[in-house]
């Protein structure tokens, strides 16, 4: 039975590489790889929201200063083609992925995932 299931697997893996959400996402981060001002900006947004936690953690001057920092960078993420193409696209994966995951539990009656809890990221 095992094989089996091996083998169904491998066949759903293959199905679930042709659908319109994993090639979606796999042309985002192809494109995003490709788009050193996107790179550049992510990383500096991740920068500024671990400074920000810091000076709020540390109660450090320039808060008010860095927070702007972190508006300004977020902006101009939200303007970025590459990098909104790539959050959309691994949201809808994961939404799939997750309606799987969800699917499967309900069709052996048995918790197969871990009910989400609320976001971690801002």
């Amino acid at each position: 039975m095992s094989k089996i299931i091996n083998s169904k697997t491998k066949e759903f893996i293959e199905t679930l590489k042709e659908s319109t959400e994993v090639q979606a996402y796999t042309a985002a981060v192809k494109a995003f790889k490709g788009d050193n001002t996107a790179k550049t900006l992510l990383k500096e947004v991740q920068e500024a929201r671990q400074t920000l936690a810091i000076f709020r953690q540390g109660g450090f001057d320039g808060l008010a200063e860095q927070e702007k920092k972190v508006r300004d960078l977020q902006s101009q993420m939200s303007k970025n083609k590459a990098i909104q193409d790539l959050i959309k696209a691994q949201d809808n994966l994961q939404s799939l992925v997750g309606n799987l995951a969800d699917e499967i539990s309900q069709g052996i009656n048995f918790p197969f995932t871990q009910p989400q809890r609320g976001g971690c990221c801002g």
